[in-house]
This record gives C-alpha cells, structure tokens and sequence, in this order.
C-alpha cells in the first residue's frame, strides 16, 4: 500500500518512506525516533535491551535536518512557509486535522 502526497501526488512508502519524502522534498523537518544506549549497558546484551526508543526533541530535529539541508531557513529555502500559496494553505489544512506535523525552524 502506498501512501499519497497531497502537496504533490507522489507516491511513496507508508511510514518512514513517507518521511522522507517530506523532508527532502518538501524541506519539512518531522521528528524522528531515536535509539538511545541505556546507562547500564553490559556487553553482549540483547539488542532489544540495548537500544531504546525515544522521539527527538524539538532542538534536535531542527539540528539534524539542518545538517541534512543546509539551505533550511536561507533564501534558498522552500519549506511551505517560504513557498507559501496553495502549499502552505494544504499543510495548514492538514495540521489543523491532525495537529502540528513539522518543526517550524528559525528562519534568517
């Protein structure tokens, strides 16, 4: 089953597939999970034990996908807020139903 794109029609793969098509065609910096080492950790542990989940913080999504996209919050960008338009208005439309799915970053 594939997923569709409503700023572009594109289709891609549900879930992280989905993700990553925001992000890098859209410059939408979404939170992602992030395995974490736990502070007992003891060699040769499971690795269900070893790495837990846990969603990145606000400033750490906004640090990795401006390393990804250096052009993010520049006057090369082209997240829906500096395109503005029908986009902006479809990703306002869309938040508004399901709540905040990107990080506004600072823009210079």
């Amino acid at each position: 089953m594939k997923t569709k794109c409503l700023l572009c029609t594109a289709l891609t793969e549900p879930g992280q597939g989905f993700y990553d098509h925001l992000e890098d065609v859209h410059m939408m910096p979404i939170r992602r999970m992030r395995i974490v080492q736990p502070e007992n950790w003891i060699h040769g542990m499971s690795l269900e034990k070893k790495g837990m989940m846990r969603e990145e913080t606000h400033d750490e999504c906004i640090e990795r996908f401006k390393f990804n996209h250096p052009e993010y919050g520049t006057e090369q960008c082209w997240c829906p807020d500096c395109i503005g338009g029908e986009t902006l208005e479809m990703v306002n439309k869309v938040c508004s139903k399901h709540g905040q799915l990107y990080i506004k970053g600072e823009h210079k």
